[in-house]
């Protein structure tokens, strides 16, 4: 548990069927272009069926790409934000095959893709702040490995939450995502980010979301953005970036549309979905 505020996790359910074949991990390399794009090279088709599309739905996009460097790990793809010092979005894809025996690492740091003329966030930053550091690709669900968990904890994947947010309704929508993709077998692509508007920032460096927001697209498993049809579950959230209690928590409360989300942050979403079903999927 790291000394900073940091989400005091229940214990992660495992109750997954464990393979006797040891997956290796794969590392990504990435080349550094400006400030503004950092390119991988194409990882090696991993075993066992588990393949990386953190994309698989799109990349979002909006009006001005000048402050989008768009950051891709195989865990995750993130869009970082040089002038706010926190990511606009990060999508990945989960199933079960991303489950595994890892523990948390509480790792934090800086991300080894951000371009060196981006200025880097550090521990100090958020150390007395009163806001916890929350993951917006989750730990838990990059456990296959050592090196899949230490990758969600790059400051590039990471904003500042209050602490009832992180610990209780964020997290509770996080431990559901848990149970769709290692209980009911689901694919899920999913897509996160921050609204900010306010521009207050953690000792003036990182800038805090006024709500935190998310979409999940629900598939069998294999299946992707060709699968999706007009009765494709999808869950929208926004959360206030406020103090939860017991009477506020449930993260359903917070459930809204993919096109709300779209107006509040100026990103569009879902481009790999075929076109005539967009407009259905999103109101």
């Amino acid at each position: 548990m790291s000394s900073l505020q940091d989400s005091a996790r229940a214990p992660r359910v495992h109750g997954i069927m464990r393979f006797a074949v040891l997956v290796s991990c794969v590392i990504v390399l990435a080349a550094v272009d400006g400030c503004h794009s950092v390119s991988p090279v194409e990882p090696e088709p991993l075993t066992l069926g588990l393949y990386s599309e953190p994309l698989g739905m799109g990349m979002p996009v909006d009006a001005d790409s000048s402050d989008d460097i768009i950051i891709r790990h195989f865990q995750y793809t993130c869009s970082y934000n040089p002038i706010l010092n926190v990511a606009n979005w990060v999508c990945w894809n989960e199933d079960s095959l991303w489950y595994g025996p890892s523990e948390r690492c509480d790792c934090f740091g800086a991300d080894p893709l951000l371009p060196a003329e981006c200025m880097p966030v550090t521990n100090a930053v958020y150390s007395g702040s009163g806001y916890d550091r929350g993951h917006l690709a989750n730990s838990e669900a990059r456990t296959r490995c050592d090196s899949d968990n230490h990758n969600t904890f790059y400051y590039t994947n990471i904003f500042p939450q209050t602490a009832s947010l992180n610990r209780q309704t964020w997290y509770y929508l996080e431990r559901y995502c848990d149970s769709l993709s290692t209980e009911a077998h689901k694919e899920l692509f999913i897509m996160a980010g921050g609204v900010y508007h306010s521009k207050k920032r953690v000792n003036n460096v990182v800038t805090i979301p006024d709500s935190c927001w998310k979409v999940i697209v629900v598939l069998e498993r294999g299946q992707h953005a060709a699968s999706v049809n007009a009765g494709t579950e999808i869950i929208a959230v926004m959360m206030p970036n406020m103090v939860y209690n017991k009477d506020n928590n449930d993260w359903r409360m917070y459930q809204t549309t993919v096109k709300d989300i779209e107006q509040a942050t100026g990103y569009k979403l879902l481009s790999a979905v075929p076109a005539n079903l967009q407009l259905a999927l999103k109101n």
